[in-house]
């Protein structure tokens, strides 16, 4: 019998290798069977599927009768995802205790590239939750929204951050500035992409270039000078917005679509 795909991928991304996925599933659709009819019923090879069953056996995920003919069982789901969970937690515990044993101070001044929206916004919660003085960041709506409890429960342990907002989303504890305008320009300039920025105090930072089909140009770096220089970027961007409350929308927009200005900015 042909299983789901989904359901399969799924099992073994929880430790089962396929045989055992494909073993179990046919213990839970048949119900309870020798060796000889989950080999049929799962389609793992009959010189297989006893070993394979041992080890769904030893996972916790079936049981066997003792009588002759030994017969399998599946257990109920729920009580091997207990089971499961359990483990996981433990091992994850163990690993992040020897780790702790292992590692060693990042080199400095090192720049590493991050490979998708997910390592970006896993790097920024990261760093926002270990910051203790500072916060500086330019952020868009549709990362803020992910961000936000981070940076809300930063601010509250009396870390200062400051949040450059490039859409709706307000604050309450962490301190957010309206940079709607600015981001929509931004954005005509950079044909649909976002720029984030992110540093906490002046020791590791994070760059990201969002594209609109979902890509990524992004670096986290431990760097000194870049730290500096994503922190002024965000006040600049700031300061930006308070100038253009100052001189008003219809100032602003006059002088963003100035072409003689664009090209003398160019130039410089």
């Amino acid at each position: 019998m042909p299983f789901d795909k989904p359901l399969l991928s799924a099992l073994t991304a929880l430790g089962f290798t396929q045989y055992e996925a494909k073993a179990y599933c046919a213990l839970q659709s048949g119900g309870p069977g020798n060796g000889n009819e989950v080999a049929k019923v799962s389609g793992v090879p009959p010189s297989k599927v006893y070993e394979t069953l041992a080890r769904l056996l030893e996972k916790g995920a079936v049981l066997k009768t003792q009588q002759e003919p030994v017969r399998y069982m599946a257990r109920p789901w729920q009580e091997v995802a207990s089971k499961l969970l359990q483990h996981l937690g433990s091992a994850a515990k163990t690993v992040e205790t020897e780790l702790g044993k292992l590692q060693h101070p990042e080199s400095p001044k090192a720049i590493w590239t991050l490979p998708s929206r997910d390592a970006v916004l896993e790097t920024a919660r990261s760093f926002i939750t270990d910051a203790d003085v500072n916060i500086f960041a330019s952020i868009w709506d549709d990362e803020i929204a992910e961000l936000s409890p981070e940076l809300e429960a930063a601010a509250r342990r009396g870390v200062q951050v400051h949040v450059a907002v490039y859409g709706q989303t307000r604050l309450s504890s962490a301190r957010g500035y309206d940079l709607t305008a600015c981001g929509r320009s931004a954005m005509e300039r950079l044909a649909g992409r976002r720029l984030m920025t992110l540093v906490a105090g002046t020791g590791q930072a994070l760059v990201a270039e969002l594209h609109p089909d979902g890509g990524v140009e992004a670096i986290r770096t431990n760097a000194p000078v870049i730290g500096l220089l994503v922190s002024e970027y965000v006040k600049a961007d700031v300061l930006g917005r308070l100038l253009i409350d100052d001189m008003g929308d219809a100032r602003f927009e006059h002088l963003r679509r100035d072409p003689g200005l664009i090209e003398e900015l160019l130039r410089g």
